[in-house]
């Protein structure tokens, strides 16, 4: 295998002795990019297939940067777990504790690349001391392959393709770096097949993320990540707002701007944005813009009336904000396709001022516009609305937003399509 061919695969290393000494081996050096856990959050990951995690990397560090664990997933990329468990990082896994079975022979209960050629004798590491040694086994995510369990039928190993939009391969008491510097040969053999199964894999990993090109920016509130990590938006890929200056968005075609997010960091990168509308790209922004991040859009604080129930004790009934004068001004637009102005009617953040050359789509019945359609002052695109269905969307509960949110989406993966046609 030529080395372009080959993936590249990061190793979290806590600077433990086996951790170094295996890194060095002649067999494996040049496999693996050490990298310091310390340093996890200032690593660009995208530049990696797959992650290694080896026995003995500080689990505090690790909890800490569980997001981040998260993320690099969501590329999607492989995670591949060796050694003992602690804490919630591991999407979907529980610690399952300890029990003298961990470290006595363990039963192949799954057929996978990484076994190929071991026997359950191969991963009994510390025979003739059973019971010093054990790294505990694992209560593994719903839908996860359990591929060795010990004699009781607890995980010890489960590989998870359902978790995440990427890969994990855990295992407890499978210590690959540990007993390959031991030159145990079940597990230098193990650690062999594992870099030839990540090779077989990054392929497929890499043209995922390729293929998704429209980025959500992501402030790291609950509801933005809630619903467009769900299935239906797997054409979608999270990017980090903390991260945002060190990415690069020509790699995407649409960007999706949620409501409230950072506005602070937005207006930081306001260069950066700029130029990605320079070089045509498109921008689908929701909610208010205080900030001038979002070149050319002129937001102003004017909200619907809303209609008080005169008992405290009363709900609000339909009516009580008062969107009656929400008016379509281009009602031929794609936009509103399979649309009514009663798919739009629960409540607006604000309203845009028109500068010339823009188009107000939807206004609150003056001169306010709440979508605004920029298509002259760039090569590229600007929708902006103030109204929010992803919002309500991700928080769940509110219905009278999905038709809007679906044609909203639908115009974006449009633009994305148009982008890339032949």
């Amino acid at each position: 295998m030529s080395s372009r061919d080959m993936s590249r695969i990061g190793v979290l290393y806590s600077g433990i002795s086996f951790q170094h000494q295996t890194l060095n081996d002649s067999r494996f050096r040049g496999r693996f990019d050490p990298i310091d856990i310390y340093r996890l959050p200032e690593v660009d990951l995208r530049a990696y297939d797959a992650l290694v995690v080896p026995r003995s990397v500080d689990q505090v560090a690790l909890n800490d940067y569980r997001r981040v664990i998260r993320e690099f997933l969501d590329l999607p990329g492989i995670l591949v777990v060796l050694g003992d468990y602690h804490g919630e990082w591991l999407p979907g896994c529980r610690p399952g504790g300890f029990t003298r079975e961990d470290d006595e022979a363990l039963l192949k209960t799954g057929t996978h690349t990484v076994l190929d050629g071991i026997e359950s004798a191969d991963m009994h590491w510390h025979k003739g001391i059973n019971g010093l040694c054990s790294h505990g086994h694992l209560h593994a995510p719903e839908g996860a392959s359990t591929l060795v369990s010990n004699s009781r039928g607890d995980t010890i190993v489960y590989e998870d393709r359902e978790s995440t939009r990427g890969v994990i391969l855990a295992g407890s008491q499978f210590d690959l770096f540990c007993h390959a510097f031991s030159a145990d040969e079940g597990a230098i053999r193990a650690l062999q097949n594992l870099t030839a199964w990540i090779d077989a894999e990054a392929p497929a990993i890499r043209a995922a993320r390729t293929s998704r090109r429209i980025a959500v920016l992501y402030s790291g509130l609950h509801f933005q990540y809630d619903l467009f990590t769900r299935p239906e938006y797997d054409d979608m890929e999270l990017v980090y707002v903390r991260r945002l200056q060190e990415v690069d968005l020509d790699a995407y075609d649409v960007l999706i701007v949620p409501r409230e997010s950072n506005q602070e960091a937005l207006y930081a990168a306001r260069r950066q944005i700029r130029r990605f509308l320079e070089h045509g790209g498109t921008i689908m922004s929701f909610g208010e813009v205080v900030l001038p991040w979002l070149p050319g859009i002129v937001w102003a604080k004017r909200l619907p009336e809303v209609s008080l129930p005169d008992r405290a004790d009363e709900t609000y009934a339909p009516g009580c904000v008062r969107t009656d004068s929400l008016t379509i001004s281009e009602p031929t637009h794609e936009l509103f396709e399979g649309l009514s102005l009663d798919d739009m009617r629960w409540h607006y953040h604000g309203v845009f001022t028109p500068q010339p050359g823009q188009r107000a789509l939807l206004t609150d019945g003056a001169d306010g516009a709440v979508i605004l359609l920029d298509e002259t002052s760039f090569p590229g695109t600007v929708l902006a609305t103030t109204l929010d269905p992803e919002e309500h969307a991700g928080f769940g509960g509110v219905t009278i937003t999905e038709r809007f949110l679906s044609r909203c989406i639908a115009w974006a993966r449009d633009r994305a399509a148009a982008t890339v046609a032949p």
